[in-house]
């Protein structure tokens, strides 16, 4: 059993701003995101809690009202380009992987993904990527690199997948034994 949390839904609530503004922050600095609750959240999974985990709506640029229930399981996945960027999470972490994806295909995804999931126009996504994705990833996620384990490339290979399988099952075995 796995329980997934993704970063994406612990950007910081943005109530306080009006609605013309949100679309204007910075969504990829790690001030971005509220880290108290991702780490208070992980660690009540950890300690076998279930958790409401936000749910953030990127048509609004603000959290929705409504959260998702996760429930503990023995394998935890933090799923987000920020989730080697802040050391209390590590320090959780029993497996931290780093997928190594090259800039063209960050760049073609997020249009795809931004343009048909987030109602955005090219200019926008183009805008955005000049001034704070690419700038971003380059400062504070591509030296999160060093905190990984693994460092797989775009698209995964065999070796590595087998390897990945065999870390989280010896974790599970671990946590059986007690």
């Amino acid at each position: 059993m796995v329980s997934v949390v993704m970063q994406d839904d612990y950007y910081c609530d943005q109530t306080h701003l009006p609605p013309e503004v949100r679309p204007q922050q910075n969504y990829d600095h790690p001030q971005a995101f509220e880290w108290s609750l991702l780490v208070q959240h992980i660690q009540a999974l950890r300690n076998g809690e279930s958790i409401e985990m936000p749910e953030y709506d990127f048509t609004l640029h603000n959290r929705s009202n409504r959260t998702i229930p996760v429930k503990p399981a023995p394998v935890i996945v933090i799923e987000g380009l920020f989730a080697l960027y802040d050391a209390d999470l590590c320090d959780m972490m029993s497996l931290k992987i780093y997928v190594d994806t090259a800039s063209d295909i960050r760049f073609i995804r997020r249009m795809q993904r931004d343009i048909t999931e987030r109602g955005r126009s090219v200019e926008s996504v183009v805008d955005q990527y000049l001034e704070t994705v690419r700038p971003m990833h380059k400062q504070f996620i591509e030296p999160t690199k060093r905190n990984a384990d693994i460092i797989i490339p775009h698209g995964a290979n065999g070796p590595a997948v087998d390897m990945i399988t065999t870390k989280v099952a010896s974790v599970i075995d671990q946590l059986k034994r007690g």
